[in-house]
């Protein structure tokens, strides 16, 4: 099968509409940055959602906003969506990646700037990061890694907005927006003494946590073919997943979140000879494991369509019994509903579960958190 060229290469839109915060954001980010950078958060899922609508309503605020979530799940997109929908919008958004400066004066130099001469290598007056984003948004990533004499002065710069270049006598006064994120417990690291509590609470007057990618249901499709349609419009080749390897996806638990799924992505649309990327041309991109066990869920559904009535044996004693996790009986329900259109009881008719146990089927499934997050009862 051979790759379809793209002629005229358009505009990457996601599949299906953005949630209504999402869209803002996007048009919002276009405005100021310009079509290369735009910020898309693609997903339609409850779980991304709950955090952006969070984001919108403290976006019209100045003070600080701690960014929470693990590591890839697209922390910086967020730091900048709530730019984009505040008041310092048309001033700059400056981000800092604090691990990159493990040295003292490198941090704090690369923060609050430094005059000649104030340590081995200042040749010449830097200005720094806070200096640069005056009236706009600061972010910075990986805030729990920020040296303990910089926490000092950004303590300091968050109580009134003041601070002085390394080596200099001279206060300078700024108003920015600080927009820290961590995938790190920072109240641990507190009582370690590792991060200063004082500081903890200047960066928490607003938390947003984001959510990880594996709660958040099919959202990793679309995304994925966000991804792909943004390869094709840079390489000029449409590639899609095939079948096989949506099914294998589709219960793997993405451990890197987001990041991952744009590398695992890009392998497949790079490595795979025609225009459908099948499970060879990226499953060596997996962590190992985290790897879906595809033969037993797979094994289990076929059962579940074929043995009249015995879903509460089949799945219900292994789930309790922690033979079944929720992700695997999560992929039954998905798969079970793509089957039945989104309904849910014309799956106890695939599943050949009677009728009249449709409410304790149900109840089962929301008191154990087991329906996918962006699908919607239909009774």
């Amino acid at each position: 099968m051979r790759a379809r060229t793209l002629d005229a290469p358009s505009e990457v839109s996601p599949s299906g509409p953005l949630c209504p915060v999402a869209e803002r954001v996007r048009a919002e980010s276009v405005r100021l940055w310009g079509a290369d950078r735009m910020v898309t958060i693609v997903g339609q899922s409850r779980a991304i959602e709950e955090p952006l609508e969070r984001l919108l309503k403290v976006a019209r605020f100045h003070e600080p906003v701690l960014l929470l979530g693990e590591s890839g799940v697209g922390k910086e997109s967020f730091a900048a969506a709530l730019h984009a929908l505040g008041p310092r919008s048309d001033k700059p958004f400056v981000s800092v990646n604090c691990p990159q400066y493990q040295e003292g004066n490198l941090t704090v130099s690369e923060l609050f700037g430094h005059k000649r001469g104030s340590f081995t290598g200042a040749t010449n007056d830097r200005r720094g990061c806070f200096e640069t984003a005056d009236g706009g948004s600061i972010f910075l990533d990986e805030v729990a890694d920020l040296h303990m004499s910089a926490q000092t002065m950004l303590l300091r710069a968050l109580a009134n907005g003041e601070f002085q270049p390394l080596g200099s006598e001279v206060t300078r006064k700024v108003s920015v927006r600080v927009v820290s994120a961590t995938n790190r417990d920072l109240n641990s690291l507190a009582a370690d003494e590792r991060f200063r509590r004082d500081l903890l609470f200047r960066l928490r007057y607003f938390q947003v946590e984001i959510p990880p990618l594996r709660s958040r249901g099919d959202d990793w499709l679309l995304l994925a073919e966000y991804f792909l349609a943004r390869l094709a419009r840079r390489y000029g080749v449409r590639k899609c997943l095939s079948g096989d390897s949506i099914r294998l996806l589709e219960r793997y638990d993405w451990p890197g979140n987001v990041r991952e799924l744009i590398s695992v992505a890009t392998a497949g649309y790079a490595l795979s000879d025609g225009d459908r990327i099948e499970p060879r041309d990226f499953v060596d991109h997996l962590e190992q494991e985290n790897r879906p066990r595809g033969s037993e869920v797979d094994d289990l559904y076929r059962r579940l369509c074929r043995e009249s009535g015995d879903f509460w044996q089949l799945v219900q004693e292994p789930f309790l019994d922690r033979e079944l996790s929720r992700r695997e009986v999560r992929t039954l329900v998905a798969r079970g509903l793509r089957e039945s259109r989104g309904s849910y009881r014309r799956l106890l008719e695939v599943w050949k579960i009677p009728a009249e146990t449709y409410q304790k089927f149900m109840d089962f499934l929301r008191h154990h958190r087991l329906k996918p997050s962006n699908l919607e009862d239909e009774n």
